[in-house]
């Protein structure tokens, strides 16, 4: 297939109303829950709407607040709900799906490149419609800044190297990163990697000439990623630690990822991750979906990266080498450092683009052979092949959507905890005063952000099924004060018969009486007499 020159901004139209219509009616179908996590960013959004300026994600000392920002934006513009935080999610996603197509059409300067890439982005596997849906903190402005990393330094390696607003936007995207998600290194070290092959092996980028346009993107670099080093020079260089240490120490001691040995990481990359990454599983279950047709497909997608390092280059110069380059060293960085301790799929996102890309080449290496055969022949087995995986995602968020549990964040069927018996049981406690109180970590913020803060717990009770408590759990002060000053409080448990028997013979042991109700997977304990017990020491270590 010959370049193009000109920008294909009818396919482009096409895929971001296919990425639009997608996204409407994910939105629509109301099956993506709402849990603590998400509910964390949200009130992060409305505190910096009163004012408070948080850093990072409350409790923690890395996973920057830009999303809590955006999503503040959005509540100013739109209201303070959940579907704010969707609908400001979704706008992110449709810049990642806009800046892949346009990434991948600059590698390549082949709309079906660019096409299949950007529809593998707009009607993605679970994995992906999960993490760019319900938010966690910064994984779409990963991804969008991320594009952008490898849009400008192509650009500033190739046709512009003298445009100072490329090399300034390169270097504040990768501080912006940098602050946001530290799996921007996926990004930043194969940008990096690209600038040094041009200055010092190709020698396009004459060192000298570079050296003030390289030095204007360490200066926007350190602009961009300001408030992470604020943050790390004020707090004991908390930030910094996180990513030489497993767990963070001091006033962030317990947030952390626990050590993971090489070999298992690799296993789970294998296994857990890219399956997750491909739509051969979803994130929470461990059965692979539809394998008679996602095994195939796997085995496409190796197919096409062998025949991509064997053919003759079929991107633009250097092209292939970053985006080859990029899938390698995200599996180096996994397998070497503590992302590999969690390879439920959320950070295999980067991959969805350069996968797509690869795929792309196979697509157009397909329809390049079949160019004398006739029209309705060169398209049937690209089309087949391409509306096979479209299909299969399709099919996998069609599965996902009906499922029991919907989409969701959360791996463990203890801490899922279903949004349908969230109204029924804030009526409850607002009706009997129990706005203060003890329960879980999935418990606290979710109902703290629904009750626009009338429900304010400390999270003093463990939702693991060995009772194991952490007390980074307890991630805003201020609940906690709260609850400690409140008259009247209740505790709230879910899904844990353990618990519930552990609290039954506390309460017992200080001869408390009381009331219980439930709501659901929500058993509650009040009205408390003589007095309300504090919780058990155990949970509290």
């Amino acid at each position: 297939m010959t370049n193009n020159s000109r920008f294909p901004w009818r396919s482009f139209g096409l895929l971001m109303l296919i990425a639009l219509l997608a996204r409407g009616l994910l939105l629509a179908s109301g099956t993506v829950s709402f849990h603590s996590d998400e509910a964390v960013v949200g009130l992060m959004s409305r505190h910096i709407l009163q004012g408070e300026r948080p850093v990072f994600f409350y409790g923690q000392a890395y996973m920057g607040s830009l999303d809590a920002w955006l999503v503040a934006a959005g509540f100013r513009l739109l209201g303070d709900s959940v579907l704010t935080i969707r609908i400001v999610q979704s706008v992110l996603y449709l810049l990642v799906v806009a800046t892949g197509f346009v990434l991948a059409w600059r590698l390549s300067r082949q709309t079906l490149i660019a096409l299949v890439a950007g529809l593998l982005l707009a009607v993605p596997a679970v994995n992906t419609t999960l993490y760019t849906t319900a938010t966690l903190g910064g994984y779409n402005e990963t991804l969008l800044l991320g594009n952008l990393l490898l849009l400008f330094s192509y650009a500033v390696t190739h046709d512009y190297t003298r445009s100072w607003w490329r090399w300034l936007l390169l270097g504040l995207c990768a501080g912006l990163g940098w602050w946001t998600n530290g799996l921007i290194i996926v990004y930043i070290l194969p940008t990096a990697l690209l600038i040094l092959y041009a200055l010092i092996w190709k020698r396009s980028l004459p060192l000298l000439s570079a050296l003030p346009y390289i030095l204007l993107a360490l200066i926007a670099f350190f602009v961009g990623s300001a408030p992470w080093w604020v943050f790390d020079f004020t707090h004991d260089h908390a930030a910094l630690g996180t990513f030489i240490r497993s767990r963070q120490v001091g006033e962030f001691e317990g947030i952390g990822i626990p050590y993971v040995p090489p070999s298992q990481r690799a296993l789970g990359l294998v296994f857990i991750g890219f399956p997750a990454l491909l739509g051969l599983r979803f994130p929470w279950e461990a059965a692979y979906f539809l394998p008679l047709i996602g095994l195939p497909l796997l085995v496409i997608y190796i197919l096409a990266i062998f025949r991509l390092l064997r053919v003759p280059n079929p991107l633009q110069p250097d092209a292939r080498g970053l985006i080859l380059g990029m899938i390698g060293l995200f599996c180096l960085i996994f397998v070497a450092s503590t992302f590999g301790a969690d390879p439920t799929g959320r950070y295999f996102l980067p991959l969805v683009l350069p996968l797509g890309i690869v795929l792309g080449t196979l697509v157009a290496g397909i329809t390049a052979a079949l160019a004398e055969r006739p029209v309705w022949m060169r398209w049937v087995a690209p089309i087949v092949l391409v509306g096979m995986v479209i299909v299969y995602h399709a099919l996998g968020q069609i599965s996902a959507a009906n499922s029991p549990t919907g989409f969701t964040t959360q791996f463990d069927p203890v801490s899922h905890l279903s949004n349908e018996d969230d109204a029924e049981l804030i009526d409850f406690l607002e009706a009997h005063n129990l706005n203060h109180g003890y329960t879980n970590y999935w418990v606290v913020f979710r109902l703290a952000f629904l009750s626009s803060e009338n429900l304010q717990y400390s999270a003093a009770l463990p939702y693991k099924t060995d009772l194991s408590y952490n007390a980074a759990d307890n991630r805003y002060a201020p609940y906690m004060e709260h609850t400690t000053a409140a008259e009247r409080v209740a505790y709230i448990t879910s899904n844990l018969p353990a618990l519930d028997a552990q609290l039954a013979d506390y309460f017992a042991e200080g001869d408390y009486a009381y009331t219980t109700e439930q709501i659901g997977p929500f058993t509650i304990y009040y009205d408390f007499a003589p007095e309300h017990p504090q919780p058990p020491a155990d949970f509290t270590r």
